[in-house]
Order: C-alpha cells, then sequence, then structure tokens
C-alpha cells in the first residue's frame, strides 16, 4: 500500500481504524519525540544575628560608702549571639549615659542623686582588653566572630572608676549591645 493511499484511508476510517490498517499492513507509527526543558530550583538565605541577654545585669554587687573612694569593684555577666552560619560579625558595647563615648566607660546614677559612679567593660577577668564600640582598624576594642548557627556565649567584665563615697541608692545605667553583620 502506498502512504498517498493510506493517509486518505485513515482520514476516510478515523484515526482508530486507521492505525489498525496501517499495523495490519505491515507499516508503524512514526515513533514519539521528547521535548526537554529545565527548572531552577533556588532559595535565598541571608544573613542574620540576634542577641540575648536573659535580662542580665552587670552586677557591682552591694558595697558600704567609703571615705577612702573604693574604685575598683568588679562584676561579670554575659549575654550570647546567634548568627547564621559562617556570618562573619563585630560586637561593640556602649553605654547609654549622657557623655559615653566608644571607649567602653560609662556612668551609673541614682534617681535624685547628683553624684554618678563611673565604670569601665572589659573584654577579659584581667581588665586588660577594654570592650567599647570603636571597630576602627586600629585602636579598636570591639570583639569580632563568626556565627555558627548557635548560641555563642560572651562574657562582659567591668570595674568601678570612680569614688563609692556617694550617697546610698541604687545606681545603674544601660549598656547597648551592638552586633553588627
Amino acid at each position: 500500500m502506498r502512504i498517498g493511499t493510506t493517509h486518505k484511508l485513515l482520514n476516510a476510517l478515523g484515526v482508530a481504524s486507521g492505525l489498525a490498517l496501517l499495523s495490519a499492513s505491515g507499516l508503524t507509527p512514526a515513533a514519539a519525540t521528547t521535548a526537554t526543558g529545565t527548572l531552577k530550583a533556588q532559595i535565598v538565605i541571608t544573613s542574620n544575628c540576634a542577641v540575648s541577654t536573659g535580662n542580665a545585669t552587670l552586677d557591682f554587687g552591694s558595697n558600704p560608702s567609703t571615705t577612702s573612694g573604693a574604685s575598683g569593684t568588679t562584676g561579670k555577666n554575659g549575654f550570647s549571639v546567634t548568627c547564621t552560619d559562617l556570618t562573619p560579625y563585630t560586637i561593640g558595647l556602649q553605654s547609654t549615659s549622657s557623655d559615653a563615648g566608644t571607649n567602653g566607660a560609662g556612668k551609673m546614677s541614682a534617681s535624685g542623686i547628683a553624684q554618678t559612679i563611673g565604670y569601665q567593660l572589659y573584654q577579659d577577668a584581667a581588665h586588660a582588653i577594654v570592650w567599647g564600640n570603636n571597630a576602627a582598624s586600629s585602636g579598636g576594642n570591639t570583639q569580632s566572630a563568626a556565627g555558627t548557627g548557635a548560641a555563642q556565649q560572651y562574657a562582659v567584665y567591668g570595674a568601678t572608676t570612680s569614688t563609692l563615697n556617694v550617697p546610698a541608692g541604687t545606681y545603674s545605667d544601660t549598656v547597648n549591645i551592638n552586633v553588627t553583620y
């Protein structure tokens, strides 16, 4: 049977009958062809850091007012930072007292009392490394690390820098923890 004749027969008999006729005649229809393409899967992970203090207080304890000016009283507490895995970050600490700079020094005040108690923040128990908020490449006083995806613990040390011979009261200040990533 010739192809042109087969085509006319297919049109006349309908596709199902035509396929049966082709098969009986030994002719087979052309093999199926597959077209392909690709689809991209994507997710964007952004860097993130979080600070947790658990309501921590850098506690200098309870001290009597003295006439000898007992500066150097120490305190310690800490916080944790959780950053996205491999995200570099820098931690700076800065007092919110009115004349605080980026050198880690602050002043604690008490309500209704004019005197203040100065203090200095440190990264180490020996009080050798100041902890401030100056990330400059030379003379910087911040702490740097890379995130692990888990909480990383940091201790904060402090020492008073002025006399404790002040009126009785509860002296306090707030220290901002600045994590730059």
